[in-house]
């Protein structure tokens, strides 16, 4: 009888084994393929079994299902919680039979005080064409907000997951009695979360489940120190918590005096004071260099010591000494013993936090495996080796976020991590979701001619592109119908169609080239198209976030240094052809340079130049007649000509011993503030995205 019950407990067993390795088959078979997860409660994974895919389409997926504004979704990035990494916009995802990748969609990208409650820190928002008046400047908004309703909602339940996961890790308390506040405060952000909920649900207190509780809600490290404390404190903490949420809602929630979205603003608020360092990323590096043009700064690490390095929406890049645990401890026990004072204060400033870099001082950025090198327009630079090169991706991608938030929508610093859709528009002339009031200013701004266009994506449609056209002039307006129109281009896998005709187009080059053939009509309004507005460098939109480092910088070189000098086509001697860029075929080549300084005597000496020849399809310069133009900058020990014959152009860079990336780009940057409104020769006229400024080092 023995044997049987025996036998009978290891069926059971094996049987319950089986059940057990079945479940986590079929959890296997679940994450399969890829899968992109939502904070969401109501929205169900994004699931893909076979296909190519970049982060940016999924990401524009996600943004759709989440209903994220096409403004907004440059904010939300693609992140692996297992391998702790972000993916780059270009990161090609290939989907097989095998393949595994189980992603969250989350918002990267963070201003801090973006709601404008804090009085320690500057407010943060999106630039707007709408100004305040004189006389109400104080009281009304400087600009508008950096979310939408949904991107704030979306916000909320990844901030309630990064808070309970320890994802937002708490602030380190300093004694004792911050351990009680700090415990206070994530059950006050638990009173929230569940005040939210029950609003959205339309559910009164005493009809809210009885199994609801603040275990839910606070961090998990957190809940297992309250679970390790005796019987009476654990129900002494439930009765405080339950009769705080019987307050709350009695007199805050009950008396209609707050909204879920200020229960939104307070708890993502409240989190930016609660966690470390809310919305950074912490880099760690073994090996960090900074150097400037006549000094180099390197930094080593020991046994035991790293730096890190910080990125953040409102400060930039900065960087410092990885604090010690073991240090920390000696300094707590020193502290406690009341010595050590000297050395304390001399440790937390080798510890603090140094600053780099903000986004807009930046040129571009250089990958070489896992070391990522950081080029400022004053020309230091900063050289960080990290743990791999997809960190490094990850890494250079989030600050080229940045910069397109903070300095040029238009613009990337590091072709590794280039967005598909920023390729897209720089190739077509096209912007990204501005509003209509830009677009129309844009037209203002560029004449206003008739058959004047812009092309940009819709604020509200991933899928649709508006050609905003000036259609009469000022003194034609009639019936306060206005002198622009509005055109929408659908894009569908199949192509690119005009709304309201069925001939699709493969590409929008393709499109417009057939419209600019063609008489257009609208509202017993005829004209034909033009000239394209193409996005200037650095031009102010609504894609742009003004923070106050933003708003204060300045570029480094005053325009005064520069000067302008002539040379000749016959002076430039081409040569092997080495690649290609975006707009440009690159060529090694020689440059015959004359000094004539001293009288009667012309000194020639030959320097090795690249050229960066323009495409013959490329618009964005237009000669009248069949004369170049040459300009020649000189600034320091920097050499830079543009030559611009018919109907291509070269630009060329001749480096002295002394020249840097960083003094290099600075130049070409400034040419293109100081082209804008210039006309060189008396027909020939070049735009300022003639130059396309990205490195050239023929070193």
């Amino acid at each position: 009888m023995g044997f049987v019950k025996e036998d009978c407990k290891a069926m059971a067993f094996c049987a319950k084994m089986r059940s057990t390795k079945k479940n986590e088959l079929n959890l296997e078979a679940q994450h399969q393929g890829l899968e992109i997860l939502f904070y969401l409660q109501d929205k169900a994974p994004l699931c893909y079994s076979s296909g190519e895919f970049t982060s940016e389409e999924l990401c524009i997926e996600a943004a759709q299902k989440c209903s994220v504004s096409p403004l907004c979704h440059n904010l939300f990035a693609l992140y692996d919680e297992n391998k702790k990494l972000w993916y780059a916009p270009n990161q090609v995802f290939k989907v097989e039979e095998k393949s595994s990748f189980r992603l969250h969609y989350r918002m990267r990208y963070y201003f801090t005080n973006w709601h404008g409650t804090s009085e320690s820190e500057p407010s943060v928002w999106r630039h707007s064409p709408r100004r305040a008046k004189a006389y109400d400047k104080k009281l009304a908004p400087e600009g508008t907000p950096i979310l939408d309703a949904n991107s704030l909602e979306y916000m909320f339940a990844q901030g309630q997951y990064d808070l309970v996961k320890g994802l937002a890790p708490i602030r380190d308390p300093k004694n004792d009695q911050e351990v009680h506040e700090i415990e206070n405060e994530c059950l006050g952000m638990a009173v929230l979360a569940i005040s939210h909920d029950a609003i959205k649900k339309n559910v009164k207190l005493p009809e809210l489940p009885k199994d609801i509780s603040y275990k839910h809600y606070i961090p998990e490290t957190l809940n297992r120190t309250i679970r390790q404390r005796n019987f009476l404190t654990r129900i002494r903490i439930n009765n405080v918590f339950k009769h705080f949420l019987k307050e709350f809602n009695n007199k805050t929630i009950c008396n209609n005096s707050v909204s879920p979205r200020d229960l939104k603003v307070k708890y993502l608020s409240t989190m930016e004071v609660l966690t470390k360092y809310y919305g950074a990323e912490i880099f760690e590096t073994s090996f960090l260099l900074i150097s400037a043009e006549n000094e180099m700064n390197k930094f080593s690490c020991g046994d035991n010591e790293k730096y890190e390095v910080m990125v953040t929406g409102n400060n930039g890049i900065q960087w410092r000494l990885k604090p010690s645990p073991v240090q920390a401890e000696k300094e707590k026990k020193k502290k406690s013993e009341g010595k050590g004072r000297k050395e304390e204060e001399r440790h937390k400033l080798r510890e603090a936090w140094n600053s780099f870099s903000y986004f807009p001082e930046i040129t571009h950025i250089v990958i070489r495996e896992a070391t990522v090198s950081i080029n400022k327009q004053d020309n230091k630079r900063m050289e960080l080796r990290l743990g791999s090169h997809a960190e490094a991706l990850s890494f250079t991608s989030l600050v080229d976020g940045y910069f397109r938030l903070t300095a040029d929508a238009h613009h990337y610093l590091c072709t590794d991590v280039a967005p598909p859709l920023i390729q897209h528009n720089i190739r077509n002339g096209c912007h990204g979701p501005i509003c209509t009031e830009y677009a129309i200013n844009k037209l203002r701004q560029e004449g206003n001619e008739v058959g004047m266009y812009v092309l940009r994506w819709s604020c509200t449609n991933f899928n649709h592109i508006l050609m905003t056209v000036t259609c009469l002039e000022g003194s034609e307006v009639m019936n306060n119908s206005g002198p622009y129109k509005n055109f929408q281009i659908e894009v569908k896998k199949g192509g690119y169609f005009l709304h309201g005709s069925n001939k699709s187009f493969a590409s929008l080059k393709d499109l417009m080239d057939h419209l600019k053939g063609q008489i257009l009509r609208t509202d017993n309004i005829s004209f034909t198209l033009k000239r394209c507005c193409q996005p200037r460098p650095r031009e102010i939109s609504n894609l742009l976030v003004a923070t106050k480092k933003a708003q204060e910088w300045q570029p480094v070189y005053p325009m005064g240094q520069l000067s302008f000098h002539r040379i000749r086509k016959e002076e430039i001697v081409q040569g092997e052809h080495l690649g290609r860029g975006t707009r440009t075929q690159i060529y090694s080549g020689m440059l015959s340079l004359k000094d004539d300084e001293n009288e009667g005597y012309q000194n020639e000496r030959e320097i090795r130049v690249l050229l960066k020849v323009l495409d013959p399809s490329h618009r964005d310069i237009s000669l009248a007649s069949s004369s170049f133009v040459y300009i020649f900058f000189n600034i320091k020990n920097l050499l830079l000509s543009l030559c611009v014959p018919d109907p291509r152009a070269v630009l060329c860079c001749c480096p002295s011993v002394s020249l840097t990336p960083g003094l290099f780009c600075a130049a070409l940057t400034l040419y293109h503030e100081s082209i804008k409104y210039a006309r060189i020769g008396s027909k020939a006229s070049i735009s300022p995205l003639a130059v396309f400024y990205w490195l050239i080092n023929p070193e």
